[in-house]
């Protein structure tokens, strides 16, 4: 008999001898914690192919009366994670375990992020990238790793950026001009240094690419082109994976305009990069 103490997620990460069925509701509920608690049991049954019988033996399994139980406990777990991040503690203990909890919840932010965009509106934020004459990237804490990267992927693909310093941010604003481009980076709780550069490039009238998490965002109001990128994991920071995805995409079609010319860059750069690494 499952505790009655435990929270929703910690009972479906201890139940045993759920059927294929019943599997495939435990996923649903886990992948989707904060949508699933808007479904009734007839949508909860229709998105994991099962039946409205085999979602109820599934609550009463986990140690509910019913459905309108478990989803009530879905519900309060949802509001508790949204207010403290609480989802840290419903992790599961073992190392195995939380490894295919942390890549469900990434492979949910990558769908989402890119259920976002379309063609037209990633050709519009590629070509704004190549088209630039100078590329400053922006951002602080997670978001300075994210700029590295895509800083590091842009000039892979033959399109030199530079990463800005977070003390410097105003005077690299200040150096760029109206063919250049300022693509800045921010989630929740939002960078102050990086707005107010943001801000800045605004009032200078600069070409603006913002990467930042929902639509409302202060990144938002300034940017030409906004990227929501997704990013909830069991940390409660901001995942990297849906972001990685993202900008290897759009480097990779810059690339891909001119592909003789980009491989013939790649192969320059590790012959000359070449005596710096040991043989193997």
């Amino acid at each position: 008999m499952i505790g009655s103490k435990l929270s929703l997620v910690a009972r479906i990460h201890n139940v045993v001898g759920l059927s294929t069925s019943q599997r495939r509701i435990a996923d649903c509920l886990l992948g989707r914690l904060n949508e699933a608690a808007f479904w009734g049991v007839e949508e909860l049954a229709s998105r994991s192919q099962s039946s409205v019988a085999t979602v109820v033996r599934f609550a009463q399994k986990l140690g509910y009366s019913g459905f309108l139980e478990m989803r009530q406990a879905l519900v309060s777990l949802v509001k508790k994670q949204s207010r403290t991040g609480e989802q840290l503690l419903t992790a599961p203990t073992e190392a195995a375990a939380t490894l295919v909890e942390v890549a469900r919840r990434d492979l949910r932010n990558i769908e989402q992020t890119i259920g976002g965009v379309n063609e037209q509106f990633l050709q519009g934020v590629v070509e704004l990238m190549e088209q630039a004459r100078y590329r400053v990237v922006i951002g602080d804490g997670v978001s300075a790793l994210m700029s590295a990267h895509i800083a590091y992927l842009l000039t892979q693909a033959g399109r030199p950026a530079i990463q800005g310093i977070e003390a410097d941010f105003p005077t690299q604003v200040a150096n760029l001009g109206p063919e250049d481009l300022l693509v800045a980076i921010s989630f929740s709780p939002y960078s102050r240094e990086t707005v107010e550069a943001t801000s800045f490039a605004r009032r200078r009238n600069l070409k603006i690419i913002a990467f930042t998490d929902r639509l409302k965002s202060p990144l938002a109001r300034y940017a030409d082109f906004t990227l929501t990128v997704h990013g909830a994991n069991l940390l409660h920071s901001h995942s990297l994976a849906a972001f990685t995805v993202l900008a290897q995409a759009i480097a990779t079609s810059i690339a891909s305009r001119d592909r003789e010319m980009a491989l013939k860059r790649l192969r320059e750069a590790e012959r000359v990069a070449r005596p710096k690494f040991v043989e193997d």
